[in-house]
């Protein structure tokens, strides 16, 4: 039997009864290793709760307080996250709009923020 979701389905009951999360995790990763980054989740949430695999909320005005003008901001952004319109807003909430340098790297960019940096 094939299962989307195979970290989700009860084991049977020989299993279910007798294996630690640890264990069936284990078990999970000798029968269907593509599926272990789900199964760990679970883990983690069942193990220590689901704080530890919550991400936080971002904070840009929190990440404006850490830094300095040695210590710039730097994104690393998953695909189709676009902070510029939040940064935005903080920069004009703050009186900086104007001072503001924002640069996307990618082919040839390397240059101009070397220059703004």
């Amino acid at each position: 039997m094939t299962a989307d979701d195979p970290h989700l389905i009860p084991m049977p009951a020989i299993f279910e009864d007798r294996l630690s999360n640890f264990q069936k995790c284990m078990l999970l990763k000798c029968l269907r290793i593509s599926k272990m980054i789900y199964a760990i989740k679970n883990f983690v949430k069942a193990e220590l709760g689901p704080k530890f695999i919550e991400s936080p909320p971002f904070d840009l005005e929190g990440c404006l307080t850490d830094s300095s003008n040695i210590t710039p901001i730097i994104f690393v952004l998953s695909p189709g996250a676009d902070p510029i319109a939040y940064l935005n807003g903080l920069a004009e909430k703050k009186g900086m709009k104007e001072k503001l340098k924002a640069i996307s790297l990618g082919r040839g960019q390397g240059v101009k923020a070397e220059k703004l940096i």
